[in-house]
């Protein structure tokens, strides 16, 4: 429907200080233009966000945006607009839904424009169904115009207020508004993250407190490879009423108990897994494969439509589960086995946490920590894990997360087991005849990273794709090469590393300038065997955030043919810096006619500070600049 874009008023509850109300149509035509943002799609022109605890334990969360479109990029990125909610405890009213035009005519999103629907990662999962988004779809979304959407969402039992409100994005903001407004007898816990003022605080009518925090002019953050994650650039705001962890965790930890208390089915279960397992490590290790492989993974994040756990006999029955599902029926399975277990909450990201602000909006992931026997510390599992080697996982890796009990929780460092952190071993030996020809062998030797990446491409492989893997993998090394024989360890084994070894031939390797041979020295053809974050950018907005701290071990080794000798061979270096370790050598042993070259990059450091960058980048780039990358032989 269009009608003129007169009186549309913002809702008094999300004014704040003296802009007691504000017009959209005011908004619109005040909206900065795109030279001010040449590299935006869109500007958020006015946001604001208001939490209310009411007296008698309900909350309300209410939401504002007027958004200007200025490409069609923005057109594709906002014209559907999304409200996930709990259907079993959340009502959601829209309140306002409009596109005001260039021209200032306002076009309604039509009822039949809004829809509840299940997320993708849910289109199969019975046991979510309660988890829905509220999709608004706008419409004659063109460049220059504007969208505005005004939500409440209400929850009659929510005891508390609690969140985690970014107040920064993608795209840069003029402004936005949070405020949280409680009963006078409460406390809010907070924590401002990248603003210089904090809340300001006031009181307002029966007692109540108000807190107020305003964010303007907000820079646009702009994707930049390897970067951290948006969440923890972003300028932000964390806050809750709850008084402590114990409180925050309590009722997640009370439902978690209930559904991992181990029934008849799961102790006949562990029983059967665990038969003939001799050590405590082969118990976890059977129970562990099962749930992870066996299980499938519902991949959305934790909290999303609460934390009710579903017993662990229904999971079972269902075989499938989220994080925390998964979760309760490893460790219901982990009890009766005899072992103790407990959930440990984290971001799967790795952003860190705010300790003293107790709310579970801040974590989106689950794993599950085993105490070791004597002081072996706590294996951590990740529930979700079926394509890594056992002890290694991504998610939440190198964090602190929250572990959970029945009478409280406490915040642990969250970390790989050392025999699986990220090391790949790859030695390339090869021998070469007076024709340039060569005929040699690969082996490598996986974990971590490395391991997970080759097992994502590998697993699934039908033997054909894997003979088709193996000889592309040949011929990136030599024109018409051939795979003779290839060596895969079992992909579904989780349990040992992956290895991978191929012998090949092939011709002119060696290219002849008169005389002289030109050889490369080959990479390691496998792509999940390159280097996890490789820096391209020249400069950098952001630290360089490792995928992970790793090791990389290459040697290559060539036997020249009679007749030859090497004419020229990379001059080497070696580095040693807080960040990592890194060297390149290369020989010739005259009695074996063989020249090896080794390389060693050890990351010892995930994040690379802007300061360090330049030489971080410049140290990886001369491992593949061309004086490194080719051997010269001569004929004698």
């Amino acid at each position: 429907m269009k009608k003129p874009a007169v009186g549309l008023i913002l809702a008094a509850c999300l004014a704040v200080a003296a802009a007691a109300q504000e017009k959209i149509e005011d908004l619109a035509k005040s909206a900065p233009s795109r030279a001010k943002y040449p590299d935006s799609s869109a500007v958020v022109v006015r946001a604001g966000e208001v939490f209310t605890l009411l007296k008698t334990g309900g909350a309300t969360h209410e939401y504002f945006r007027a958004l200007e479109v200025f490409n069609l990029t923005g057109r594709e990125k906002f014209s559907d607009f999304r409200i996930p909610f709990d259907r079993n405890n959340e009502k959601v009213e829209v309140v306002l839904a409009k596109t005001i035009k260039g021209d200032g005519t306002v076009i309604d999103v039509e009822p039949k424009a809004i829809n509840d629907v299940t997320p993708p990662e849910l289109a199969e999962a019975d046991l979510y169904a309660n988890v829905l988004h509220r999709v608004l779809s706008f419409s004659a979304v063109d460049p220059g115009a504007m969208l505005a959407v005004h939500y409440k969402k209400s929850d009659e039992k929510a005891g508390q207020v609690e969140g985690v409100v970014l107040l920064q994005f993608d795209e840069p903001i003029v402004r936005k508004d949070l405020k949280i407004v409680i009963p006078g007898d409460r406390t809010l816990r907070r924590k401002v993250r990248g603003l210089a003022a904090g809340f300001s605080e006031e009181a307002g009518e029966e007692g109540r407190k108000t807190y107020h925090l305003q964010a303007a002019d907000s820079p646009q953050i702009k994707p930049e490879e390897y970067m951290p994650p948006l969440q923890e650039i972003a300028s932000r705001a964390v806050f809750s009423t709850y008084p402590d962890w114990r409180a925050a965790s309590g009722g997640f930890a009370g439902s978690f108990t209930a559904a991992s208390d181990p029934g008849p089915d799961i102790v006949e279960l562990a029983g059967n897994l665990t038969k003939g397992a001799a050590t405590e490590l082969d118990r976890i290790k059977a129970v562990f494969f099962f749930v992870a492989r066996d299980i499938r993974s519902v991949r959305f994040a934790f909290g999303e439509g609460g934390y009710d756990v579903h017993p662990a006999s229904t999971v079972l029955k269902n075989r499938y589960g989220d994080w925390k599902d998964k979760g309760a029926l490893l460790v219901a399975l982990l009890k009766a086995a005899g072992l103790t277990a407990h959930p440990v909450l984290v971001n799967a990201r790795s952003v860190p946490p705010e300790e003293d602000v107790p709310t579970l909006k801040q974590f989106d992931a689950l794993l599950v920590a085993v105490p070791r026997a004597g002081n072996g510390g706590r294996l951590f599992l990740n529930p979700f894990a079926d394509d890594s080697l056992f002890g290694y996982f991504r998610d939440g890796r190198g964090s602190r997360g929250l572990l959970v009990r029945p009478d409280g929780a406490e915040f642990v460092d969250v970390r790989c087991l050392p025999e699986a952190e990220s090391v790949e071993s790859c030695e390339i030996s090869a021998e070469l005849d007076s024709s340039g020809a060569v005929k040699g062998k690969i082996s490598a030797a996986l974990s971590g990273i490395f391991d997970l990446r080759g097992r994502q491409e590998l697993k699934d492989m039908t033997a054909r794709e894997r003979d088709n893997f193996f000889a592309e993998s040949v011929n990136r090394l030599c024109e018409d090469g051939r795979a003779m024989k290839n060596e895969l360890s079992d992909a579904a084994d989780l349990a040992k590393p992956l290895r991978i070894s191929q012998e090949f031939s092939g011709r002119n390797y060696g290219i002849f300038q008169g005389a002289i041979m030109l050889v490369p020295v080959p990479p390691v053809p496998y792509g999940f065997a390159d280097l996890p974050s490789a820096p391209s950018l020249a400069k950098r907005r952001y630290p360089f955030r490792l995928t992970a701290e790793s090791e990389i071990h290459s040697t290559v080794s060539f036997k020249i043919p009679p007749g030859f000798k090497p004419l020229y061979l990379p001059e080497g270096f070696s580095h040693a810096k807080d960040f990592g370790e890194f060297s390149f050598a290369a020989s010739y042993d005259p009695e074996k006619s063989t020249v090896t070259i080794k390389k060693t990059l050890a990351f010892k450091k995930r994040e690379i500070p802007l300061e360090q960058y330049d030489d971080f980048k410049k140290i990886l780039d001369s491992f593949g600049i061309t004086k490194n990358t080719l051997i010269l032989l001569e004929k004698e």
